[in-house]
């Protein structure tokens, strides 16, 4: 019986370890707005230390991919030992203002998490 234990284990394991990645994706502030240029930002968290290297977060417009004006950053250790990275997507305010969709996709392996944002989705 105690092969069957390890077998848990490493699937508990394996599922942490290939979990959909965390992704949170933040609308412009009102100050950016006010220019003529804005900038997304798409927050992946709860990285372990062997997935945060396998982690690739990627842009679209609507749903066509954008690869000028992105920024990301390398992945920082939290205080919890998880890691989290950040990627800009720097857009053009009348953009945002004719409600076009943007997308963060965050591809771990064979997993990904995708998250859109729009104006109107954020309006109040």
């Amino acid at each position: 019986g105690q092969i069957y234990i390890y077998m848990y284990i490493l699937n508990i394991y394996l599922i942490k370890y290939l979990a959909t990645p965390a992704v949170t994706l933040f609308p412009p502030s009102t100050e950016d707005l006010k220019s003529s240029r804005a900038t997304l930002v798409c927050l992946t968290s709860d990285l372990s230390q062997r997935s945060k290297g396998l982690a690739d977060v990627s842009w679209m417009s609507s749903g066509e991919s954008v690869t000028e004006d992105v920024s990301t950053s390398p992945a920082e250790q939290q205080p919890d030992n998880t890691f989290r990275i950040s990627s800009y997507l720097t857009i053009q305010t009348a953009d945002w203002d004719k409600d076009v969709v943007f997308t963060c996709k965050v591809s771990l392996g064979s997993t990904f998490s995708e998250k859109e944002i729009r104006k109107t989705s954020c309006s109040l």
